[in-house]
């Protein structure tokens, strides 16, 4: 109506909008319309309504933004529209060895010990529980055979749920879960015949006997059938069963080499009597369950939905790159080729630089500075792990070829010489300044530079600094003044196969007093090639013969040094002064990469990526 404004629209507002026309055209409307009469109190309510429907009304029209939207079943339901299925979880998997020990004579009767395909165990180290997968539905260990079984364990539990068929075309049904489920390890039955999965409709022949699952928009499973045209509905009154694994994603992953292992499943002798799993097998830890991710954070949904379609393929680096995101395993994924290039032979071939997230490998005694140096980088298992991914998502390019790449690992030393203030202890300060920056380095996933006016900032917030400074050392460039020398690689075509090859290691002399700056810039800030990986770690000796231990120890020169300069007396005049700097501090807002902020989530760990260009099409 005309007498209410569009830019007024709180309760109290269109209440005094309302009285006024009244007073204006009525008037008796004082009198009348006074919050203590029937009337006033009808226009009371009226006004909260409508300050409510407004509300409902600005709401809806935020769901349906994608990029502004904040329910879970919004962001779900708006990704789906883009061909993007939210990753529900995805189980940790890896690979032991089965046999039966010296044992097993005495307590079997019989020549072998048959396990079905299923068999759930619980791991000591986590409390959770892992499950044996064969491609069979038993497999049967004898008393004479001497070498290992492999097989696939998988942590979760599994579980299933029935429906009833209707025969109607588009047949759907929403299942509810109280826990994640996993992405890949659902199957659907009718009347006991497994039934195949697809991706979506147009996937689905004539009449063929398949399902269709998704993420349901609430965090389950959407089970979808056809319509006799696309794929079959199930018959009317057929029994329609879903299997699925509820799953513990990040949680199931477990480091180091040996497994605490308690079968909770019995097996079975060749004279059908039950034996105990944990009294007769010997196991052989091939690889440890890994790669588990939880399900996917509604911000990384956000982001790359807009770039997914329904059509997705591993064709070119930018699809490796999302692809692997799902798996919260890497703190850094890049993916390139070389068709840009002079090269003419290896156009086909797709390149990973992989870099995994060492708090996923932490353990309760271990930091930053204290992990071993090899949860930086892949193992052989981890690379072997991802080549299997992506063969078995189906969806790459029979033409194409993946090979991981190292990265080239540089280590460096970080000097901070601080001024205290007295009466703090030393040591307190110590651990706080490595605490902080065991937080920074953890989660800081910037790959062209480690600034100092970071850690500078970082060790500003520890109480009882007054001022500090911080300088870092390279190794490479020490050996480089050590030596008096150091080498540049020097890449050319190969005449034969028109591949790029090292054609040699150029030595480049140093003068008398020159420091060549290797790996860092003028700034004293470490400055990071496209395939290093800088990390602050010791075991090695500067141009003056000190040696740096690998990690931090008490009174030793280390990768990590804090020295004192002077005590700042703790007078009335430098608390009101450093009261003054943190009011301003906080003020002006002071960004740190931690586990707090963006970097924790999947949305953070892609900041200023190759993979969040990726995803937006740069």
């Amino acid at each position: 109506m005309s007498f209410f404004s569009k830019t007024r629209l709180k309760a109290t507002q269109l209440f005094q909008d309302s009285f006024e026309y009244l007073q204006r055209t009525y008037d008796q409307a004082r009198e009348t319309f006074t919050p203590a009469s029937p009337f006033g109190q009808i226009l009371t309510v009226v006004a909260n309504l409508g300050e409510m429907i407004f509300f409902y009304i600005e709401a809806v029209a935020t769901e349906l933004n994608i990029t502004r939207a904040r329910n879970i079943e919004s962001i779900y339901g708006l990704s789906r529209l883009t061909g993007h299925d939210p990753t529900r979880g995805i189980s940790a998997r890896g690979i032991i060895g089965l046999r039966l020990n010296t044992s097993a004579s005495a307590l079997l009767n019989g020549d072998y010990v048959q396990i079905m395909n299923g068999a759930s165990f619980e791991i000591g180290q986590n409390g959770l529980t892992y499950f044996l997968r064969f491609d069979s539905d038993f497999i049967r260990l004898d008393k004479t055979t001497k070498t290992f079984v492999n097989v696939e364990v998988i942590q979760g539990e599994k579980d299933e749920q029935t429906f009833t068929g209707t025969g109607l075309a588009l047949q759907s049904y929403n299942l509810s879960t109280k826990e994640p489920t996993d992405q890949f390890l659902v199957e659907v039955f009718v009347d006991g015949k497994r039934w195949q999965l697809v991706d979506s409709l147009y996937d689905m022949n004539n009449g063929e006997e398949c399902a269709m699952i998704k993420t349901s928009v609430n965090g389950g499973l959407s089970v979808f059938f056809g319509n006799n045209q696309f794929g079959a509905p199930p018959p009317l009154g057929s029994i329609i069963r879903v299997t699925y694994v509820k799953t513990r994603g990040v949680a199931g992953n477990i480091g180091g080499k040996q497994l605490d292992i308690k079968f909770s499943t019995e097996g079975t002798d060749s004279s059908g009597e039950t034996v105990d799993l944990n009294e007769i097998l010997s196991l052989n830890i091939i690889r440890n369950p890994n790669f588990g991710s939880d399900s996917e954070d509604p911000s990384f949904t956000r982001l790359i939905a807009p770039y997914q379609s329904n059509s997705f393929v591993l064709a070119n680096p930018n699809n490796y790159i999302y692809y692997l995101s799902k798996y919260d395993f890497w703190s850094f994924i890049d993916a390139y080729n070389t068709k840009n290039d002079q090269y003419l032979d290896d156009d086909n071939i797709i390149y990973l630089f992989l870099i995994p997230d060492v708090k996923k490998k932490l353990t309760s005694d271990k930091d930053y500075f204290s992990v071993p140096e090899v949860e930086f980088t892949m193992t052989d298992a981890e690379k072997e792990q991802t080549l299997e991914i992506i063969n078995k998502s189906g969806r790459q390019v029979v033409t194409a070829e993946v090979r991981i790449k190292d990265p080239i690992v540089r280590k460096y030393a970080l000097n901070i010489v601080v001024r205290y203030f007295e009466n703090f202890d030393k040591d307190a300060i110590r651990i706080e300044i490595r605490k902080n920056l065991d937080d920074y380095f953890l989660n800081v996933n910037r790959r062209d530079r480690i600034p100092r006016s970071d850690i500078i900032s970082i060790i500003e917030n520890v109480e009882g600094i007054d001022s500090v400074n911080v300088f870092f050392i390279s190794e490479r460039n020490e050996k480089a003044i050590r030596d008096g020398f150091y080498f540049v690689p020097v890449y050319g075509t190969d005449p034969v196969t028109d591949q790029r090859v090292l054609i040699e290691n150029k030595k480049i002399v140093l003068q008398d007093g020159e420091d060549p700056q290797l790996g860092l810039d003028s700034f004293g800030d470490v400055i990071i090639e496209n395939d290093e990986l800088a990390i602050i770690r010791g075991g090695w000796e500067d141009r003056n013969g000190t040696f740096y231990e690998p990690i931090p120890e008490a009174n030793k020169i280390s990768s990590l040094n804090v020295f004192y300069k002077e005590a700042i007396k703790n007078n009335l005049y430098n608390k009101i002064q450093q009261e003054k700097y943190n009011k301003t501090k906080r003020n002006r807002g002071t960004t740190i990469a931690t586990g707090a902020n963006s970097a924790g989530l999947n949305t953070g760990r892609l900041q200023n990526t190759p993979t969040l260009k990726a995803l937006k099409g740069e």
